[in-house]
């Protein structure tokens, strides 16, 4: 759950005999921990990205919490409003102590809510799996270039996608890309000359694109909107069929959806005849994790990534998500796509929460990059890279077994905020203030 207007911690129960811990209470049991509180709310604080008991929490909502004897039921959500996080970040400075909460709270991954008010049994799940996605992403929009910018392997990715994309799309002009981020790929792009229609399931990453585009006065070219990656079928209303040239999403949006299926019909449906989608995906077997943990005997991390989904802990990204073989990704698009290239990335090289192996041969990295460019596209490498860049291109037809899902199949999306209009795309789009109202407010 994530609160459309700010809500800030009130102050009117807290008292100098506050307890100094509650307890977490989880199917895998109870985790004691610090905490603040008000009449309303109670609030916690995760120091680590990687602590697992935070994304339990967010992800099944509604939280447990033994308090001075007894159990309080609320719902939880992730603070993003930064001046909320810092208010309450004050409260535990306050309550715990200078010391302390240098050692224990200070600049948390994430600052929790639980709200006490709230009725369990009124509780949307299905709606707050996206909500809480969208919030972890809303958490870290802000710092997203630093973090890619800051490790040699994520800025390899970015430079291996960035060329996949610019040799596929070279004479198309209208593309979609789905779940843009800060876009790092989306500028470039626009740089050279694409028009594109951004989708992202995170208010802030939008809004850091649209200022981007704004400061390289490339805002005319670019559109954007609020939707999951599996609800990308929805812009059929608003755009029509055959609407753009080509399509592309990398790295994180196809991963975070649970099912896949809704997702080739409605890009067949937007794409034109001939037009080609560029996925980058986490792959469900990286070559170097397996043989490396495996020679190590951390024979869990080395099958990490087969559980479903891939548990915060088990991969280096903030949410559980959704790994795929390539065989499999391409079945699940075969009855609208045909697969025409596939890239390990890297092949050879380590994940990017690995690098540290990588900068040991610092003074040899152009080297090493320019060998596993070379094994990229070779069997068996181009199958067991950490990700993989897989190329496919429309069919004429499809199937008749295919039709009808094609027709029906619709995903589940975030109720959190209103879907704006989207411009048709594929021809020329006037700037200007009037232009803003297809913006998620």
């Amino acid at each position: 759950m994530v609160s459309g207007a700010v809500t800030r911690p009130s102050r009117e129960s807290e008292t100098s005999s506050e307890a100094e811990s509650l307890e977490l209470i989880l199917p895998s049991g109870r985790t004691p921990l610090g905490f603040v509180r008000d009449s309303r709310a109670i609030y916690l604080v995760g120091r680590e990205r990687s602590a697992r008991w935070p994304v339990d929490l967010l992800r099944g909502g509604v939280a447990r919490l033994s308090v001075e004897d007894h159990t309080v039921v609320g719902t939880a959500e992730l603070i993003v409003d930064p001046s909320v996080r810092s208010e309450v970040l004050d409260r535990f400075r306050a309550k715990y102590g200078p010391l302390r909460y240098e050692r224990w709270y200070r600049n948390p991954a994430r600052v929790l809510r639980v709200r006490l008010a709230s009725s369990p049994e009124e509780f949307d799940a299905a709606g707050h799996y996206y909500d809480w996605l969208a919030a972890e992403f809303d958490n870290v929009a802000d710092d997203y270039d630093r973090h890619i910018l800051g490790n040699r392997i994520n800025r390899l990715l970015r430079d291996r996608s960035l060329a996949e994309l610019r040799r596929v799309f070279a004479s198309s002009h209208a593309l979609l890309e789905i779940g843009c981020g800060s876009g790092m790929e989306t500028i470039p792009l626009l740089r050279d000359g694409h028009e594109i229609l951004c989708v992202d399931i995170s208010a802030r990453m939008l809004d850091v694109v649209r200022e981007k585009a704004r400061r390289e006065g490339l805002a005319e070219r670019v559109r954007t909107e609020l939707l999951t990656a599996g609800s990308v079928g929805r812009l059929l209303e608003q755009v029509g069929p055959a609407a753009f040239d080509g399509a592309y999403s990398t790295y994180g949006a196809l991963n975070c959806e649970e099912s896949l299926l809704p997702i080739p019909p409605a890009l067949h449906r937007l794409l034109r005849p001939g037009a080609q989608f560029v996925a980058g995906v986490y792959n469900r077997w990286c070559a170097f994790e397996v043989v490396g943990y495996a020679l190590t005997g951390q024979f869990v991390r080395a099958f990490g990534r087969t559980g479903r989904p891939v548990r915060v802990g088990s991969s280096r990204f903030c949410v559980d998500i959704f790994s795929y073989s390539p065989s499999t990704f391409a079945g699940i698009f075969a009855s609208w796509f045909t697969r025409e290239t596939t890239l390990g990335v890297p092949a050879l090289l380590p994940p990017s929460d690995l690098v540290a192996y990588a900068e040991k041969f610092s003074r040899h990295f152009d080297r090493l990059d320019r060998w596993d460019r070379a094994a990229a596209g070779r069997w068996p490498f181009r199958l067991l890279g950490d990700h993989f860049l897989m190329v496919m291109r429309r069919r004429d037809s499809v199937p008749a077994s295919a039709a009808p899902t094609a027709a029906n199949e619709v995903a589940v999306v975030s109720r959190r905020r209103p879907f704006g209009e989207v411009p048709p795309f594929g021809r020329a789009v006037p700037s200007g203030p009037g232009q803003e109202t297809l913006e998620a407010t």
